[in-house]
């Protein structure tokens, strides 16, 4: 018979070891902070040493912690990997993918269909929220679509999904006559802020030259939202184009992008799946298709270093 501590609490320790706190671990483990702290002082009376010091809104791992992390996360690697070998082959053949709100209903999800069409035997299951997913202990999610910086994490590959351009954007009606010529010209229009977009209007009046207006902005926590506002008149929203395609090919939307205007070009998502599963066919055949799509749209596709 095996002498081993409670798999629960070795799995309390690992996640709050890898995340840092024990909220944070909580959060991932579906469980409060004190229940996560509860079961590590359990498995520390059960090693007769402490795995953790302690601060108050975060945990640094101790010597015999550092050590007791390195062999149990190759364990739980291998358990993962002995689990995923016995699924059915029909199981595999799904791929669950994560992304940000705003990519998924303004990008993804309207292509989607085409995806289904050259690939039927793949079946896509699509979920969404602001907050990128930790892959490592969400080993349900194969691929999370990141936006604004790629996670720095051991084990996960993020390849860059080309640069966008960063314009304001405004409806045509929301101008009397001719668009403004002049990023100074913007001061008298309202601006619209979208709060998690990594490139602000500090940032483009920065480039171009210009104070940022001190009057009253309207603010979304979604870019779809900033875009949705601006195609109905309330301002000017400083967005992605990647989110504002169909608005500006149907003229909802103009680009304010005239010789006078600089532009904001970054790589502001990112492809994320474990190293590990890279040469899984559905993860290999999505990545396929989704760098086609892009060159499709017109992104500069950056390929991963």
């Amino acid at each position: 018979m095996r002498r081993l501590p409670p798999f629960s609490a070795l799995r309390a320790f690992e996640t709050a070891a890898r995340l840092g706190s024990f909220a944070a671990a909580g959060s991932a483990l579906h469980q409060t902070p004190s229940a996560i702290s509860h079961q590590v002082r359990a498995l520390e009376a059960w090693f007769e040493r402490p795995l953790f010091v302690r601060a108050v809104r975060s945990v640094a791992l101790t010597t015999d912690g550092e050590r007791l992390l390195g062999k149990l996360s190759m364990a739980f690697d291998l358990i993962e990997d002995a689990c995923a070998a016995l699924r059915p082959t029909a199981a595999r053949s799904d791929l669950s993918v994560h992304c940000a709100p705003s990519f998924a209903s303004k990008w993804l999800g309207p292509r989607l269909s085409r995806f289904f069409q050259a690939y039927p035997k793949i079946t896509i299951r699509l979920s969404s929220s602001a907050e990128a997913v930790d892959l490592k202990s969400n080993p349900d999610i194969d691929i999370d679509i990141t936006y604004g910086s790629p996670p720095a994490k051991a084990g996960v590959v993020a390849e860059p999904l080309g640069i966008e351009p960063t314009l304001p954007l405004a409806s045509p009606r929301l101008f009397k006559g001719a668009p403004p010529a002049r990023p100074e010209d913007l001061a008298q229009f309202t601006l619209i802020d979208s709060k998690l977009n990594p490139v602000q209007w500090a940032d483009w009046c920065a480039l171009n030259g210009l104070k940022l207006p001190l009057n009253a902005r309207p603010s979304f926590d979604r870019g779809s939202l900033a875009v949705a506002a601006a195609a109905d008149g309330l301002g000017i929203a400083l967005e992605t184009t990647r989110f504002a395609q169909v608005e500006l090919a149907r003229g909802d939307l103009i680009a304010l992008d005239g010789p006078a205007f600089r532009r904001i070009e970054r790589v502001t998502h990112f492809l994320c799946y474990r190293k590990k599963l890279e040469e899984r066919a559905p993860i290999v055949v999505f990545k396929q298709w989704l760098t086609s799509e892009l060159a499709q749209a017109g992104a500069a596709v950056v390929r991963a270093p």
